[in-house]
């Protein structure tokens, strides 16, 4: 006499829920990444052997050296004057663009700050390694 259990295991399984779940996962996230806007800073990277930029002797160089000293155009300058001294080296350009040069000695907490002061006055950074 064979005993059989009363509750048997089905070992089949339905997808059609699980595909249309994903479906409707990848609709929505389609949908909400085209609505989300960007806050970032406009930043240029420049390669090698990359052609100087137009007007380049106009364009103010930011240096952070160690120690967290900067320098605009060889001048040291402290944070908080930063942008007041960008401001006026930039007055009257159509497109305010800075030239950010740093070490791989520099934290990048440093380089932040000063992307930061270009993010509020809305200029366009030239990032370069030295």
């Amino acid at each position: 006499m064979a005993l059989k259990p009363k509750n048997r295991v089905l070992d089949n399984f339905a997808m059609s829920g699980m595909s249309d779940i994903v479906f409707l996962l990848l609709i929505f996230f389609m949908l909400t990444s085209t609505l989300i806007a960007p806050n970032a800073l406009k930043m240029l990277l420049p390669s090698r052997g990359q052609v100087t930029i137009q007007g380049e002797s106009r364009i103010p160089t930011v240096t952070i050296h160690n120690g967290s000293r900067i320098t605009v155009d060889g001048r040291t300058v402290s944070l908080e004057d930063l942008g007041m001294v960008l401001e006026s080296k930039l007055q009257g350009l159509p497109d305010p663009t800075i030239k950010v040069v740093t070490s791989p000695a520099v934290s990048v907490g440093d380089a932040v700050k000063i992307m930061n002061v270009a993010a509020e006055k809305d200029y366009t950074v030239v990032l370069k390694q030295l």
